[in-house]
């Protein structure tokens, strides 16, 4: 599943930057994050909790940020796994400074299996394009607060 798209931010692109690497930030960001754990440099262990049916459940995930050019991209991957299957998720995140404001742009690949993929691919797209413009605005809302 391809998932692709933006957010207009009315802060400077160091601020975006800098919410976009703060653990507690990526915490209030993902969606259902009980827990984050940095494990290593740009390295997280996390616990999340997923209420919405075709995704319920709780999942022990791993989260990199990798390939990194500061202050403009870098490549955030997360590995989710419960008993009910996987979720895989690949993402180039790119940040483009207009001034007064930061656009940041998203596009990556996610997959689901186990039986997590019987819901099938549409369900699963679009709870998928849910959570990740969900991420990337809470992003874009501490941004504002750093």
């Amino acid at each position: 599943m391809n998932i692709n798209g933006e957010i207009v931010v009315e802060v400077p692109q160091e601020k975006v930057w800098k919410a976009l690497n703060d653990p507690d930030t990526l915490k209030k960001a993902t969606p259902g994050c009980q827990s984050l754990e940095e494990v290593a440099p740009d390295r997280y262990k996390a616990n999340i909790v997923l209420g919405i049916p075709a995704v319920k459940g709780n999942y022990e995930a791993d989260m990199k940020i990798l390939e990194k050019s500061a202050p403009d991209q870098y490549r955030l991957i997360l590995n989710a796994k419960s008993t009910k299957g996987f979720v895989e998720g690949d993402t180039i995140v790119k940040l483009e400074y207009q001034a007064p404001r930061t656009i940041i742009r998203y596009n990556g690949e996610a997959k689901a299996g186990g039986f997590i993929a019987k819901a099938g691919k549409p369900i699963l797209s679009g709870i998928a394009k849910m959570f990740v413009k969900d991420f990337f605005k809470k992003i874009a809302k501490n941004a504002r607060t750093l």
